[in-house]
């Protein structure tokens, strides 16, 4: 062996002791953060703050490693040590094995957080609801759909669920190929919070008759910038629709403009609310 090949060597060897020396101190930290938190009845999961340490690490990176790397590693460094430690735990929402909501939210929460498969939708939200989890992975919404998962988030009651994070963590593209289409949300108590770039999702129930066109030109006049719009037949009343709305931007579950949206829609509106939404992560390249 070279001298020169021994000495990265040994260099390699130093740097992992600093790396793990960091990693405990890290991790002491945070296990003060946590006690803090419970002390002040603070929220304990922030993924507004999670996806600006995000984009703050893909920021300044560069040199060989893949941006992707980057991202696994931290999101294995929150679970392990800020998740775990609060005892959470994660339902999947998956019909079969086959289900890519389970990779991703293994991606997302770490190989240490307990999960758990189950094959119903309303299960899912239920677990969270009645405390049974803490958080439920839910396939992407479908543009027109029998029964929509997300209108039981319509139905709330005494401790709001919100959408809280989109999976997986920054849309992975393959050089020269699609875009990945797979995607999934992630349903918690914990609230969703701004973190400077986000998209939020609104809930509506309106009047059969007003089409999917019409409810994007109204809601663009309002000022709205809209991604997309889900839809299915609403559970509660035969002569109407549900749609949850895609938005580009924070909005809270206070704003004016939610008022202005009931208005727009002359009487024909019976529900609307800011159900959630997810922090935007730059994208990443395999």
């Amino acid at each position: 062996m070279s001298k020169t090949l021994s000495d990265i060597r040994v260099k390699i060897d130093k740097i992992d002791d600093t790396v793990h020396d960091l990693l405990m101190e890290r991790a002491s930290l945070v296990s003060s953060i946590a006690e803090a938190k419970r002390k002040s009845n603070l929220q304990m999961v922030q993924p507004a703050r999670e996806a600006k340490m995000i984009r703050r690490l893909l920021a300044r990176h560069s040199g060989p490693l893949p941006r992707q790397a980057v991202v696994r590693i931290w999101r294995e460094l929150v679970g392990a040590v800020a998740l775990l430690q609060t005892g959470l735990t994660v339902i999947v929402f998956s019909e079969d094995d086959g289900n890519p909501q389970w990779d991703m939210a293994k991606d997302y929460f770490g190989t240490i957080v307990p999960m758990k498969r189950i094959n119903s939708a309303a299960g899912a939200i239920g677990a969270v609801r009645n405390d049974d989890a803490s958080f439920a992975v839910m396939p992407w919404p479908e543009l027109d759909q029998k029964a929509a998962w997300w209108s039981h988030l319509f139905e709330q009651h005494s401790e709001t669920m919100s959408i809280i994070c989109a999976l997986p963590y920054g849309l992975h593209a393959k050089k020269g190929s699609a875009t990945i289409t797979h995607r999934a949300l992630v349903v918690s108590k914990f609230e969703f919070l701004p973190s400077d770039e986000d998209y939020t999702f609104i809930g509506l129930e309106l009047s059969a008759t007003i089409s999917r066109t019409k409810i994007v030109e109204r809601l663009t006049e309002l000022g709205l910038s809209i991604v997309n719009l889900y839809s299915s037949k609403s559970t509660r009343r035969a002569d109407a629709n549900v749609h949850l709305v895609e938005a580009r931007g924070y909005i809270s579950p206070d704003a004016a403009v939610l008022d202005t949206i009931r208005q727009a829609f002359e009487g024909e509106c019976s529900y609307i609310g800011v159900v959630g939404g997810y922090p935007a992560v730059p994208e990443l390249d395999e």
